[in-house]
């Protein structure tokens, strides 16, 4: 049996899709659908059905990847092991969040923590996707919220603040029109169940979609190059040249900011340290990231 072939179906048990489990093993679709059917047929036995455009694991898969997942958990604890044994400020710390949060926040403030700790090399790894911190795919993570499954430590650290934005040219009076007039960009079926979509959908239901897009910088870039008003998180598109903000001085919505680590590596300084950095961070931001703009006195 081929431990490729189990680590793919762990990895399409935690995406639902075969094109996630590629994404998440960096593979194309092809390799992984080849590797499910050598596993089924070396097993003798169907893993997964397919409900609704998802494949969702039958009894017979349930069992085997509960135990697929015990090995697994078993080798990552042996390379955790000794890739942790040195508990000194130096070595590679790897987080993952959304792209606009990796790129827009954590990016410009991380020259602070490298100056202070050159030891340590911070992996940013912006992914829409959530990574498998059991599987040490990072050692850290910042959601968007709060996990319900997974054996991790978890801390709220903040709240993030969303707006609708567009470029100023695109609406040079506020008689413009009625937002619902605009042409909007969203995000696509996926990620339908957002507040910040959810919004969109039901508070000003846009006549015209002018294109969907699966990230904050995506919608981003749409909003500026005037092709469409976009929601995006307020400590992203605040301040941006070119573009107002047109849904008023509250945030149409707001999100938590929860941190995730792996109880195993709570020891591991580097990894203490950075995150101990990221919450001071984000508390001394926290202004900017919740999206209210205060009036002016007077």
């Amino acid at each position: 049996m081929n431990w490729d072939d189990l680590r793919t179906a762990l990895a399409i048990r935690q995406g639902g899709t075969l094109s996630a489990a590629a994404r998440s093993l960096a593979v194309n679709q092809t390799t992984a659908a080849r590797r499910l059917e050598r596993l089924e047929r070396d097993l003798g036995a169907r893993l997964f059905d397919r409900i609704d455009g998802r494949l969702v694991p039958t009894d017979a898969g349930r069992s085997a990847l509960e135990r697929a997942e015990d090995m697994e958990a078993a080798a990552v604890a042996v390379v955790g092991d000794v890739r942790n044994a040195d508990s000194g400020l130096a070595g590679p710390v790897r987080i993952t969040s959304l792209p606009s949060f990796v790129t827009g926040f954590l990016a410009p403030r991380l020259p602070e923590f490298t100056e202070r700790h050159p030891g340590i090399t911070v992996e940013l790894v912006g992914a829409s996707e959530n990574l498998h911190l059991g599987r040490r795919e990072a050692d850290l993570a910042v959601r968007f919220s709060r996990p319900t499954a997974g054996n991790v430590r978890v801390h709220r650290i903040g709240v993030v603040g969303y707006a609708g934005y567009a470029a100023a040219s695109a609406v040079p009076d506020t008689d413009f029109r009625s937002l619902k007039d605009l042409p909007w960009a969203a995000y696509d079926e996926r990620f339908a169940h957002l507040p910040e979509q959810r919004w969109l959908d039901e508070q000003v239901r846009p006549t015209r979609r002018a294109a969907t897009a699966t990230d904050g910088l995506a919608l981003l870039a749409l909003a500026r190059s005037r092709t469409a008003a976009a929601v995006l998180p307020c400590f992203l598109a605040d301040g941006v040249d070119g573009l107002v903000r047109i849904t008023g001085s509250e945030p149409i919505c707001r999100r938590e900011l929860w941190l995730l680590s792996h109880p195993d590596l709570r020891a591991v300084r580097r990894i203490s340290v950075f995150a101990d950095w990221l919450r001071q961070v984000v508390d001394h931001e926290r202004t900017r990231l919740d999206g209210r703009i205060e009036a002016p006195e007077g």
